[in-house]
């Protein structure tokens, strides 16, 4: 049965992986459709009329004052009937979405091979479309595209964002939940590309919009076109399959450590620098654990002594800059040619605002370090003694700091690593009170460790306890 655009999607949106307000009330308060990638007037085949991106607007009721999210449809339109692709969506009768005021097909533009190619026919050949009465899109190219197949295939496995890939070069990230302004991902992959780092993926464009909001003028980026790294591996699978078979990860965390300080280094010369009193961050942080010890007790009989490491702080000046923000194991990838760090996004629950501002680079690295603990916890392996499980990590976090270059760190960078550490720490319990219930242990042993009176190895962790 036909509908309106807007009822289509409040129905897309309750099955939609990435769809971030689920569970919520919510009502579509705008329908905004964009600029034709592909012009209505020069149909494909198969029935294909046109793809064009949709921006919905979402209202949320719940909380005061009124919340408001913009998300992004990426439309492949058919005439109906005409061989309808995977990813259909169903029927629709809206003429400023289809562009008739027939009945037509839609679908999700990702899942649709002959769309993608021609979306990425329109960024590879900046053919900008006409701008309309809704708005206009840019591309961008600042690398020409790669002399290889570039057959497009959906890739399954995101949440918050989509994903097509072209053959083994490319892949394409559809943003699904704008944000109004410069991405942080592509701004970054920019930047260390202007530095020459080799760390990350090579940017090869963007695609940009603009639209009116009353008398303002709002943009965003819609989608993101980098290199694909072949035959890469994810270093969180890696490191389990170390930890499992008992095989030292020491190298490879090294490698990560000297990885994550060249991109660093030039995250610093390309972003503002600053150096802070580490007193204001300890009140954050003991503002984070207060509302943390509400959300999750079992944080509570520790409260007191992780306030003594956030206290540490204070008088401690503690340089910042842009760092990844979101730093762990399943944001790096093990290449060939050594490693690659992924998705500069930084922490999905922050502001855009927080994730654009300066922070210590020791938030990086005790991210990483937590990151090791959670594999090591969660290996699955039967053979392997506590002692050596926490062996493994130890020799992973020492030399993940070697590489870093800051092992053994000084009694000042030590302070802040706990901080940060503990910071993650309490953040990571209220996660998995929340989502994973039967994993708040791995969190709330590394919390009672870091709270504990007990004498501290060269990195700030308990000693190794002895085999019972």
């Amino acid at each position: 049965m036909a509908e309106a655009f807007a009822e289509l999607a409040t129905r897309v949106f309750a099955t939609a992986r990435w769809f971030a307000g689920k569970g919520r009330p919510l009502q579509v308060v705008r329908v905004i459709p964009l600029p034709w990638f592909t012009h209505p007037d020069e149909p494909g085949t198969g029935g294909l009329v046109g793809i064009r991106p949709v921006l919905v607007v979402v209202a949320h009721d719940d909380v005061v004052p009124r919340a408001t999210d913009t998300y992004q449809f990426l439309l492949a339109v058919r005439r109906p009937g005409e061989a309808p692709p995977a990813g259909s969506y169903g029927s629709v009768q809206d003429a400023a979405v289809t562009g008739t005021r027939d009945l037509a097909d839609v679908a999700d533009a990702t899942r649709d091979p002959e769309a993608m190619t021609a979306v990425l026919a329109a960024l590879a050949d900046r053919q900008d479309p006409h701008p309309s009465a809704e708005g206009a899109v840019h591309h961008h190219l600042v690398v020409p595209l790669p002399d290889a197949d570039l057959t497009p295939r959906p890739f399954s496995g995101e949440q918050s964002n989509t994903s097509v890939f072209y053959g083994q070069a490319l892949i394409l990230k559809v943003f699904r939940r704008l944000e109004i302004g410069r991405n942080l991902d592509i701004a970054v992959h920019e930047a260390l590309g202007h530095e020459g780092i080799g760390g990350i993926a090579t940017l090869y464009g963007w695609t940009e919009a603009r639209w009116s909001d009353g008398e303002d003028v709002l943009g965003a980026d819609l989608a993101m076109l980098t290199e694909c790294f072949r035959d890469a591996r994810d270093g969180w699978g890696l490191a389990l399959e170390a930890c499992a078979a008992g095989q030292d990860f020491s190298a490879e965390a090294e490698a990560l450590g000297r990885t994550l300080r060249s991109v660093h280094e030039g995250l610093a010369r390309r972003f503002p620098r600053d150096v802070l009193d580490g007193g204001p961050l300890a009140e954050v942080m003991m503002e984070r654990l207060d509302a943390a010890c509400a959300a999750a007790p079992a944080l509570v009989p520790y409260a007191d002594a992780l306030r003594g490491v956030f206290t540490a702080l204070e008088g401690h000046p503690v340089s910042v800059q842009h760092v990844h923000g979101d730093f762990h194991l399943g944001q790096v990838l093990a290449t060939s040619d050594g490693w690659r760090v992924i998705d500069f996004e930084g922490e999905p629950l922050k502001s855009l605002a927080e994730r654009w501002a300066p922070d210590s680079p020791w938030r990086d690295v005790a991210g990483m370090l937590r990151s090791f603990d959670y594999a090591a916890a969660s290996s699955p392996t039967s053979s392997a003694t506590p002692r050596a499980t926490a062996q493994w990590r130890q020799r992973c976090r020492t030399g993940f700091l070697s590489g870093y270059g800051a092992f053994p760190p000084t009694a000042s960078d030590l302070a802040v690593l706990r901080a940060y550490e503990a910071d993650k720490a309490v953040y990571e319990v209220v996660y998995e009170v929340r989502n994973r219930p039967d994993w708040v242990g791995i969190p709330l042993g590394a919390v009672a460790v870091i709270a504990s009176p007990s004498p501290d190895t060269s990195d700030g962790q308990s000693p190794i306890p002895e085999e019972k």
